[in-house]
């Protein structure tokens, strides 16, 4: 008998992978508010939802634009669009922030850990952005 190929679309793949990131997130969420132990639990649920929907919003054109990059295809975008990604990634952090780091330590130290993971996450994505500048020019 002769072997059989199967083909699955690349737009395909990408999907199954961004679920598959967005679940992760959701459940690492849902696990550390749990053991927090402070939310009730539709807050719980609730964050476990939207920490799902946003992973998959910034999960998505990120695999999206590594397929391409690997195709060879050029791509829109540059700087601006990474750092929009990288504002969306800070927003999905932010119900970790605030659910976890607000009940242990107060509202004031959650708005401090909010801010320097907005500065850390536009470090990184400056950094990332010039070491590919760097490599195209």
């Amino acid at each position: 008998m002769g072997t059989t190929t199967v083909e699955i679309p690349a737009g395909r793949l990408n999907g199954l992978r961004g679920a598959t990131i967005a679940l992760a997130a959701a459940g690492a969420f849902f696990g550390l508010a749990r053991w927090a132990g402070e939310a009730p639990a539709a807050a719980i649920w609730g964050g476990a939802v939207w920490v799902f929907l946003l992973s998959l919003i910034v999960s998505l054109p990120l695999l999206t634009g590594r397929a391409t990059r690997r195709a060879g295809t050029p791509r829109a975008g540059g700087v601006g669009s990474s750092m929009t990604l990288a504002l969306a990634a800070w927003a999905c952090t932010l119900p970790f922030v605030f659910l976890l780091v607000a009940p242990l330590l107060g509202a004031r130290a959650a708005l401090t850990t909010a801010l320097a993971l907005l500065v850390g996450i536009a470090l990184v994505c400056l950094a990332l952005c010039a070491v590919a500048n760097a490599r195209r020019a």
